[in-house]
């Protein structure tokens, strides 16, 4: 359930630009999966690319943990990427019991503002929906660099007394380490 709400929360963060995508769990223990090249259905993108890789429960293969590494103290629940899109996306789901939201929050924020990326001030994300949220105890923040080219957006959530970070990133192929 707790795995639910965070990759439900993924696709809610305001994100400016390219959205990055949230895993999508095959099971409950860890899984590789690929998938066939992505489409378009009713307007939507579907989840997608011949060399994308996503993991239940640990990191996935591949994954570029530069890019996105795991919090400190904190486990991997989902994990997924495709660095064969254009943009690639890459997305890390985390929970943690020792930290708060606004630590993951925190720690994600300092992460990929040492990647290049600057914080979009609220009132040119989707303030009304930031705030919202914040109000609902769910804390969102977006990013951008490359003259907004590449988009990452980081989303927590408390429940359960557990912290659960959702991080996507939408970036160059190159960009993803």
């Amino acid at each position: 359930m707790l795995m639910a709400a965070a990759l439900a929360v993924a696709g809610c963060g305001g994100q400016t630009g390219s959205a990055a995508q949230s895993p999508a769990p095959a099971s409950s223990s860890a899984a590789t999966a690929s998938s066939s090249p992505s489409s378009t259905v009713s307007g939507r993108a579907t989840a997608s690319a011949s060399a994308a890789n996503a993991t239940v429960s640990a990191i996935a293969p591949g994954f570029p943990s530069q890019t996105l590494p795991l919090m400190p103290g904190a486990t991997a629940l989902a994990t997924s990427f495709d660095a064969s899109a254009s943009p690639a996306v890459a997305s890390l789901v985390a929970g943690s019991s020792t930290s708060s939201a606004s630590e993951m929050l925190g720690y994600y924020t300092k992460t990929l503002t040492g990647e290049g990326f600057t914080e979009v001030p609220a009132a040119s994300a989707s303030s009304s929906t930031s705030a919202s949220m914040a109000a609902a105890g769910t804390l969102v923040r977006d990013f951008v660099r490359s003259n907004g080219s590449e988009t990452a957006t980081v989303t927590v959530v408390t429940a359960n007394k557990q912290a659960v970070a959702t991080v996507g990133v939408s970036v160059a192929p190159s960009s993803l380490k």
